[in-house]
């Protein structure tokens, strides 16, 4: 089941979106669901609320409709035990709501107001670039690991703030130095935005980041705001035995103003 997930920890907000064309018909497919959620939320440990595309959900032609709620109904109850506080759906028909366990709204926006937030809107093309951005957490190696699922040119400022900005709510998990990764097989970066990169890494180093390195550029001829090598294990040896603590270990004592 193809669904991606965004965290916004700072409002405590999942957002999930079903990336291609899904059809619940039988219980396994609620199953599949239901797991898919778990596994993204190894990263919450508080309560959050949730906003859902079901924009591409369908509901199977011959579903056996009272067994598709029960299936539901469990789901909601198991993640209700795993912090989830609200849920909305939005997208999905009239006939396929009247079965879900969680609110339902007409619209995106309307979806927004009902857990209490408004939706932040930007251009087109930075929404677009946000969404190509992927973070891992490797907290023993005390490592934030950068890569992008599609091919991404950071060209303007206001992609540049999409980045900080995901980054920074990444970092609600953190409390202790790390470095950053940055897989390049799908970026390039515009040399007029280089100066700003640097302001932004200064403003990163000012919670706790130590070093920024990359590996596989994605051309030979790309110039980047910082070290890459040709290969992962090459940028990971460098970073490798860096810090005396795992990153799971607090200082949030040690943190700068």
């Amino acid at each position: 089941m193809n669904i991606t997930f965004e965290h916004d920890y700072q409002q405590k907000i999942l957002n999930m979106r079903f990336a291609e064309p899904t059809t619940i018909g039988s219980d396994a497919d609620v199953m599949n669901w239901r797991q898919t959620w778990l596994n993204a939320l190894k990263s919450w440990h508080s309560p959050y609320k949730a906003v859902i595309d079901g924009s591409q959900l369908r509901l199977g032609l011959d579903a056996n409709e009272p067994a598709i709620k029960a299936a539901l109904g469990r789901m909601e109850k198991v993640l209700s035990g795993f912090f989830l506080k609200k849920a909305v759906i939005w997208g999905i028909e009239k006939d396929f709501a009247d079965l879900m366990p969680f609110a339902y709204a007409e619209t995106e926006d309307a979806a927004w107001e009902a857990i209490g937030q408004r939706k932040t809107r930007g251009p087109a093309e930075p929404v677009d670039f946000r969404s190509s951005i992927q973070l891992q957490n490797h907290f023993r190696q005390h490592v934030v690991e950068l890569s992008f699922s599609a091919d991404a040119v950071l060209d303007s400022k206001e992609k540049l703030q999409a980045l900080r900005s995901k980054l920074t709510n990444n970092l609600m998990q953190w409390h202790s130095a790390w470095s950053m990764l940055i897989d390049c097989t799908h970026l390039e970066i515009s040399a007029e935005l280089h100066a700003d990169w640097e302001l932004m890494v200064k403003f990163f180093r000012g919670f706790f980041l130590k070093e920024v390195l990359g590996y596989t550029p994605k051309r030979k001829d790309l110039a980047y705001p910082f070290q890459v090598y040709r290969a992962r294990h090459n940028a990971a040896g460098r970073l490798e035995g860096e810090g005396l603590f795992s990153g799971e270990d607090a200082d949030c004592k040690s943190r700068k103003s």
